[in-house]
């Protein structure tokens, strides 16, 4: 599943990134499309939770991929027939494909809960999220090559592709259903308020969906200001923004091999803060690096902790949870990462800076200082 998803992914992102950028001419455009998406998930993330819990999850991923591949082959089949297309269809198709991605990722968390032990869960997500990262790497560099030779609709037909092989893949699991569910609107409105009521009274989990808020958006904000970073602070070219880049996903599938091999010292649960300091030091570090090799090792030592964070983050999300829960008690941290990542994108446009450096610096500091106050705090709490 993981492989066809990630591939997907990886190919949805190339499509809709290169066409907007063609079709507007404005990179600021491009950033626009993450924002779209970060605000989608923010509003609709919440009620999508509920419906996770309420039904098959099995179902559920099908559903979504199937929603996933119509929207990009319809964009892809317009696209063919008119090239001049309005932007608004590429925003709108941002607004669907993230719907139905927030759907699948509760689902397949679901599923993961219901066929893992909770001991082997951290190591299971480990081993997922290392297969889709590879695979997002494959597929976006698949996509370049069909959009280069071919066309942006090819492009887009294969990224539909791969979410009707993963419907494929889905079809031989076995379906899970949580719960009876209350029936009618007053049962799914009764259901979102047991949502907000398990985030309002467990603790560990207002902990560590304030721990992903502050450590995992640096993965967005290096999106946002690397190319500003290579170009204008050290004046180099895209070939090393290419290499600089690269070692972020590299670094992230070195954390899921590290994770995936069962090393309990590493899942132990308060390591989530222990990797949300290294990712504050690894991205102040690297606002101080100068030459290319150095600028390598730290954005993949950036890529290394937030994801080795994330994945404890998530497969501790799914230990503290109960089958019934897992969409509600997994959307805070989708939600609480989009919003703060939201603000880190926006940094630069609200304050100015003589160096982008300066932007990495300061929320590396903002990191390090704040995950050392979450964790007085949780110590205190004990």
């Amino acid at each position: 599943m993981e492989l066809c998803a990630g591939a997907a992914r990886g190919s949805y992102l190339v499509c809709i990134g290169w066409t907007t950028l063609i079709v507007s001419g404005d990179v600021a455009v491009v950033g626009q499309v993450f924002i779209v998406a970060m605000i989608t998930i923010i509003l609709t993330g919440p009620v999508i939770s509920v419906i996770v819990d309420r039904h098959d999850r099995k179902y559920l991923t099908i559903i979504a991929h199937l929603g996933i591949a119509t929207a990009l082959s319809s964009l892809g089949l317009a696209l063919a027939f008119n090239s001049d297309l309005a932007l608004s269809w590429f925003f709108l198709t941002v607004v669907i494909v993230t719907i139905f991605r927030t759907l699948y990722q509760g689902s397949h968390d679901g599923l993961i809960h219901a066929n893992v032990s909770t001991e082997k869960i951290v190591h299971t997500v480990a081993r997922f999220r290392g297969l889709h990262l590879l695979a997002t790497a494959v597929g976006t560099v698949l996509t370049g090559i069909i959009i280069e030779n071919l066309s942006v609709s090819a492009g887009f037909l294969l990224a539909a592709i791969f979410s009707i092989f993963l419907v494929l893949t889905v079809a031989f699991v076995k379906g899970v259903t949580s719960k009876e569910n209350a029936t009618g609107f007053a049962g799914f409105l009764q259901d979102f308020s047991g949502g907000l009521a398990l985030f309002k009274n467990n603790q560990q989990l207002r902990m560590l969906t304030l721990l992903a808020g502050v450590a995992l958006p640096i993965g967005q904000l290096s999106n946002a200001i690397l190319s500003s970073f290579i170009r204008d602070d050290l004046g180099r070219g895209s070939d090393v923004f290419g290499i600089v880049d690269a070692a972020w996903p590299m670094g992230g599938m070195a954390a899921a091999a590290v994770l995936s091999l069962g090393l309990r010292n590493l899942s132990a649960p308060n390591m989530a803060y222990f990797f949300s300091l290294l990712v504050g030091v690894a991205t102040i570090v690297f606002a101080l690096c100068t030459t290319i090799f150095s600028l390598v090792v730290l954005h993949a030592a950036m890529g290394f902790t937030v994801w080795m964070c994330r994945i404890v983050i998530d497969g501790r999300i799914l230990q503290i949870c109960t089958g019934e829960t897992v969409g509600r008690t997994k959307v805070y941290i989708e939600v609480m990462f989009s919003f703060a990542a939201m603000i880190m994108c926006f940094s630069p446009t609200l304050v100015s800076s003589p160096s982008t450096s300066n932007y990495f610096l300061y929320w590396g500091l903002f990191v390090v200082i704040s995950t050392g106050m979450l964790w007085l705090r949780h110590v205190m709490e004990k």
